[in-house]
């Protein structure tokens, strides 16, 4: 519980550019006690954070910070605490005549660390303080307005839109997600304060089997998450934690502080870098565009490091001298500099409405008059955006992707644009209508070649690359001017012209920043195509491509929509075949190594497999060698099932298809059954039981095996299983790339099995079962903590090996003194 609060207080703190959130978040990630915990959430309530605070979470504020007198839920709250630890005899600050609910957060960790401290506890103190305590959680939990809001887990499916689980109160706030399929929020837990507000330190999944919470343990890019329930452990990504807090540097196209005089306009715009290579044909539209009055809004799109932002700081050069504009403002939400040493975090200025609107009156307005009483920075920023009141102005808001929420901002700025005055917006993704597109794409040949002598120069690289080796730089960085000069770094740092495939392959750093903001917010359609096509270095038929993607959904228009999101963001390209006019449809080299790295750890990556098996069959191709015979084959195969769907067929329908299809490529099984399983439904399940059973007969790697033994593990657990849950999570068990964790997940739920089966179940049965996790658990019994011990006890006891039951007590209590599960053990079978 204590938890919990502190989390979604944490998460109701809004973005904003010093990343309070996120230092908050940071310290939770590194917590290792409960005294942590507390002086997090009184950063968030009362300290430099409390000032981003959803205005719809202080209602939970003001709760937590209330003084209240006796017979008010939150001091008694703290007085039942206060007495269970006056029962414990631990000392703790007395309770004033008023005191307020945060109070109880200290006195519970209180509480906590001396209870752990200080030996085990005397059952008759626990007797006497337990009662106080059950009072203490129950008045928070019955009172608390926290645990009254809406609690759900949002899981988007390949459709695009969300399966809502529910966990607490009202759904309505939730209902929505149901059918929506534009919005992108991650997978995980949300509570609904105000809007949906993720808990990123809290785990669950769909079928709410379990909750972990944030453990400390932080080592490398993993931390401990901890349920409280169960006793099992998984491990946390820390890598989103890996950039120190604090305030991070200013962006080298921050717009200036002060408005100052260029040509005949005033402007805040950053300086053009003297290294920019002209674009005559973007620069030439751009222009054109801006001073058109028929387009009140245009937006560059494309890829980042593309060269949006350098081409509107270099038409602004030529808007200076027009008389169109009196006014240029420039508002950067840029995170992340693309430099030549690598991608550097760095501080956004205006990511929210409120944040661009005070921005531009500290511009424009003195500051005796932004504190005057009434004055609203965003009411006046509205209406400079109608007229304003130093002339026709163009408003560059740069890196727009960043915003808070690029919909609604976009949205906000459209509805208050007026003549004179224009927008321009630079931006990677595009979820908006309502503006004129211009998409920068990479630079034609003479422009990179150009930018090549230019940087190669800089480099001092230019006698250690010739004409072939400019030819293939082009070529494999498809113009792509932040790539050229990355890859022509690292020939600068190893002093020789190496295969550019692994250059890229290892600048990981690099691969993220330009793709990983996209990628994240593609549908899980068009992610599992981009995978898709990652997996296989080859252009696919984009017909044959749709028909294994559709396989996923039963939505065509889902595919089709994801295919065309990778081609607008520039992750996907298209190729035309002359002779029939068949699209094929490949990845860059640079795009296809970043979606290699994903697919490593995807949770899809059996069912993805299974698809590239599929288009496999084809054969490969290359964009010089795409003929007709290839596309017939393609059609010939797959149209018939994507017709028959198309026409509202049942799964039934083409379901021996299929199955024909994956009696020959065995890993198609897999995908089948991850289909099913997202239906959610009793058949679904049972069929993907069976598909994959078929799967596992015939014999895959170790990886794609323990794959699908934990799917058939929850397959079996949603149709009441037991017993094929537990073979299911002991046949995962003995595969080699198996984490201790789940080892001893798996003997907590044996144990609870045969508990829960008692003397009815076979005893042949039970030995086959526990026999083989217990040899396993045994021979990595040094990596085993006590709680770990204790599960291997109960293996020992139910497989009758008492005396390896004791030995693994002693074990444990050695190394862990005061596990409970240890102490309770060691007393039944009676050991000192």
């Amino acid at each position: 519980m204590a938890k919990t609060i502190v989390l979604a207080v944490v998460s109701s703190i809004v973005d904003e550019k010093d990343r309070n959130r996120y230092r908050l978040e940071h310290q939770l990630v590194r917590a290792d006690g409960l005294g942590d915990w507390g002086r997090v959430l009184e950063d968030a309530l009362t300290g430099p954070a409390s000032q981003f605070l959803a205005t719809e979470a202080r209602e939970e504020q003001r709760e937590l910070m209330q003084l209240c007198k006796a017979g008010q839920w939150q001091y008694d709250a703290n007085d039942a605490l206060k007495n269970a630890l006056r029962e414990l005899s631990i000392e703790a600050e007395e309770l004033p005549v008023k005191a307020d609910l945060k109070r109880w957060f200290r006195l519970f960790a209180t509480l906590r660390n001396k209870t752990r401290a200080h030996g085990a506890t005397r059952p008759e103190s626990a007797a006497m303080a337990s009662p106080y305590i059950a009072k203490s959680i129950e008045l928070i939990y019955r009172n608390f307005r926290l645990f009254r809001r809406p609690w759900a887990h949002l899981y988007r499916n390949m459709s695009g839109k969300y399966r809502v689980s529910a966990i607490a109160g009202d759904m309505v706030d939730f209902a929505e997600f149901k059918s929506m399929q534009d919005l992108i929020l991650p997978n995980g837990v949300y509570v609904f304060i105000g809007a949906p507000r993720r808990i990123p330190l809290m785990s669950s999944n769909a079928e709410l089997h379990d909750f972990y919470f944030a453990n400390g343990g932080l080592t490398g890019k993993k931390f401990e998450m901890l349920s409280y329930y169960s006793d099992d452990k998984i491990d946390g990504d820390a890598d989103a934690y890996s950039i120190p807090p604090g305030v991070l540097p200013p962006s080298e196209t921050q717009g200036l502080s002060e408005l100052q005089p260029k040509g005949n306009c005033f402007s805040n715009a950053p300086d053009l870098s003297p290294e920019y290579v002209s674009r005559d044909e973007l620069e030439s539209e751009l222009f054109k565009l801006l001073l058109d009055d028929k387009r009140p809004i245009v937006t560059l799109l494309g890829r980042g490091g593309i060269g949006k932002t350098s081409l509107a700081l270099k038409v602004l050069q030529k808007i200076y001298l027009e008389k169109r504009f009196e006014l240029v403002v420039w508002l950067s939400a840029r995170d992340v500099d693309l430099q030549l040493t690598g991608p550097k975090p760095v501080r956004a200025v205006t990511l929210s409405p409120d944040d661009m609107s005070t921005y531009f009156t500290e511009l424009v307005l003195t500051p005796e008059k932004r504190s005057s009483k009434g004055f609203s920075a965003r009411q006046f920023f509205e209406s400079q955006l109608q007229q304003c009141d130093l002339g026709p102005c163009l408003f560059v808001f740069d890196n727009f992707e960043t915003t808070q929420n690029p919909v609604e901002a976009f949205n906000w700025i459209d509805s208050f644009i007026r003549h004179p005055n224009k927008a321009l917006i630079t931006t990677r993704l595009r979820e908006f209508k309502g503006d004129y597109p211009v998409e920068v794409k990479g630079m034609t040949d003479l422009e990179g070649r150009v930018l090549i002598d230019q940087t190669a120069l800089a480099l001092d690289v230019t006698h250690l690359i010739d004409g072939n080796y400019i030819d293939e730089l082009l070529s494999r960085s498809e113009g792509h001017p932040y790539i050229i000069k990355i890859l022509l770094g690292e020939v600068a740092k190893q002093k020789r012209a190496a295969s550019i495939p692994q250059l890229v392959a290892s600048s990981d750093g690099i691969l993220t920043a330009l793709f990983e903001r996209t990628y994240g917010s593609l549908s899980p359609c068009a992610q599992r195509a981009f995978l898709t096509l990652s997996a296989w270095n080859s252009t696919v038929p984009r017909l044959a491509l749709e028909a294994v993607l559709f396989q996923s959904t039963e939505e065509r228009y889902e595919v089709e929509r994801g295919l065309e999101s990778l081609l607008q963001y520039s992750m996907a390209e298209i190729h035309v075949a002359p002779n029939d006019l068949q699209e094929f449809i490949g990845l860059p080299l640079v795009a296809s190594i970043f979606g290699r790295k994903k697919l490593n750890i995807s949770q899809s990556k059996a069912a993805i497999q299974a698809d590239v098996e599929i288009l496999q069959m084809l054969g490969p191709s290359r964009r010089d060698d795409v003929h007709l015979g290839l596309a017939l084959r393609i059609e010939r195969l797959l149209s018939n099932i994507s017709k028959r769907i198309e026409n509202g067929a049942s799964y039934e329908s083409f379901s021996a298809i299929l199955n024909a299809i994956c009696a020959a490529y065995n890993p198609g099984w897999l995908l089948l059954a991850r289909w099913h399983m997202e239906k959610g439904t009793a058949e679904g399940f049972e069929a993907a039981k069976e598909e994959l059973r078929r799967f596992l007969e015939e014999g895959p790697n170790a990886s794609d095996a323990a794959e699908a033994w934990k799917l058939l593990a929850n397959a079996c657990s949603q149709t009441g299983d037991s017993l094929g849950e537990v073979h299911a999570c002991i046949e995962r068990a003995q595969l080699a790339t198996i984490a201790f964790y789940e080892l001893s997940n798996t003997a907590n739920r044996l144990n609870n099995f045969v508990r829960e089966s008692g003397p009815d179940l076979d005893k042949d049965l039970k030995q086959g079962l526990i026999r083989p996790l217990l040899k396993l658990l045994h021979d990595r019994r040094g990596e085993a903590d006590g709680t770990d011990f204790s599960r291997m006890a109960w293996l020992a006891i139910n497989s009758l090996q008492e005396s390896l039951a004791r030995d693994y007590v002693r074990t444990g209590l050695t190394a862990d003194p005061l596990n409970v599960h240890l102490s309770k053990l060691a007393q039944r079978l009676h050991i000192d």
